[in-house]
């Protein structure tokens, strides 16, 4: 999505000018981002008033048509991240790492999951720390704007700030959109992409409550606009598992495709059964991307990819993987760096700041809970 911005608006920029140098006029044509909670969301074509040239029985110019075998299938892959808790120790951390004129330097905090992030069409987070603007008041978790421009580099394209009001001005300077269940915030941000539409929900906390009407029947509008729905979910501390298998249920018949939910420890991966016939994927919790707590649990996370296929002609998910995520941290809470859990070695795990660890140990915690068919292949035995 997103990412293809920059080459695209490159080639429209190529085209244009050729179409000014060469053509006797040229109109242009103004796109506007739609409000989500005002108007319904387009199917991502253009629909514009046939020209002259264009109606029956016309002749004259005619328009180029991209042939079949070049043109963009309508599968977009999303690729979704645990929560990212950048505390001061992360902060300080970055600070020794800055090279010359830098405050801070995030790069090899995450450069460690780049390809998982970057890959994908559409990268989406959790963000816990909150989003301020060089220089404000620093909370105990919060994000600067050096790990903003690191996540924009990274591959995010979406942060859902949960319970802080995202800040729209200070994430779209680094080209990341945000959503937020905070009061007054943006819940719905709409995809438009290779003939596919998407609206993706943070839902949660006292504005959003999760298995409230207020918020089903958010998720039943963006159903009757969207091919798919995603829904973030926060559970908050009070929700047993039970209680959050129910309500994933109860949004997926009001009309969720994909239910990700967020937590401090990684959770489990399934399908919910719909009485259309049709399934949710719910990942009940994708643990946290970046941490420096003291449990090794809290420390593993998931970036779970999938992909979403128009080609029959209705939306469908498939190609569901959790790759299994690993903050590494020493001594003093130094030398921060998330790693695929894959790439996680015995040798770091010695000199973890936890102490006792070992790589196929927090390996076997994942299996326990994430079923092996939503683990990549070298997970599975």
């Amino acid at each position: 999505m997103m990412k293809q911005r920059m080459a695209k608006r490159i080639a429209a920029a190529f085209l244009c000018l050729l179409t000014l140098l060469t053509a006797p006029s040229c109109g242009f044509l103004e796109m506007r981002e739609a409000d989500p909670e005002t108007a319904p969301v387009s199917d991502g074509l253009l629909s514009q008033p046939k020209r002259p040239a264009e109606q029956e029985g016309a002749t004259g110019l005619q328009l180029y048509t991209v042939p079949e075998d070049q043109k963009e299938e309508p599968v977009v892959t999303f690729a979704f991240a645990g929560d990212i808790l950048i505390d001061t120790f992360i902060i300080s951390d970055a600070a020794r790492k800055a090279g010359k004129g830098q405050s801070y330097s995030f790069l090899r905090t995450v450069s460690g999951v780049y390809r998982n992030l970057e890959n994908a069409d559409v990268t989406v987070g959790f963000d816990s720390s909150a989003v301020h603007p060089k220089g404000d008041t620093d909370p105990t978790h919060r994000t600067p704007a050096e790990a903003l421009e690191t996540l924009s580099n990274a591959g995010y394209d979406i942060l859902n700030t949960l319970g802080w009001k995202d800040d729209t001005e200070v994430l779209g300077q680094y080209g990341i959109s945000g959503i937020s269940t905070a009061e007054g915030g943006q819940n719905r941000f709409d995809i438009a992409e290779k003939g596919i539409t998407a609206a993706v929900l943070a839902v949660g906390g006292d504005a959003y409550p999760i298995g409230s009407e207020t918020v089903n029947s958010r998720i039943g509008r963006a159903a009757e606009e969207c091919d798919i729905v995603i829904v973030m979910a926060d559970w908050g501390s009070g929700m047993s598992s039970g209680e959050q298998c129910a309500a994933a249920y109860y949004m997926a018949e009001a009309g969720a495709d994909v239910i990700v939910g967020t937590g401090s420890t990684v959770g489990a991966v399934d399908w919910l059964d719909k009485l259309d016939g049709t399934q949710t994927l719910v990942a009940y919790s994708l643990g946290n991307l970046l941490s420096t707590s003291s449990d090794f649990e809290n420390l593993t996370g998931g970036i779970l990819s999938f992909a979403v296929d128009k080609r029959t002609g209705r939306a469908g998910v498939k190609d569901v993987v959790l790759t299994p995520t690993f903050t590494h941290m020493e001594e003093g809470r130094r030398e921060v760096q998330v790693f695929p859990l894959s790439s996680y070695r015995d040798d770091l795990a010695q000199v973890h700041f936890i102490g006792g660890l070992s790589a196929e140990g927090v390996i076997s915690y994942v299996r326990s809970i994430v079923p092996a068919i939503y683990l990549p292949a070298e997970y599975r035995r």
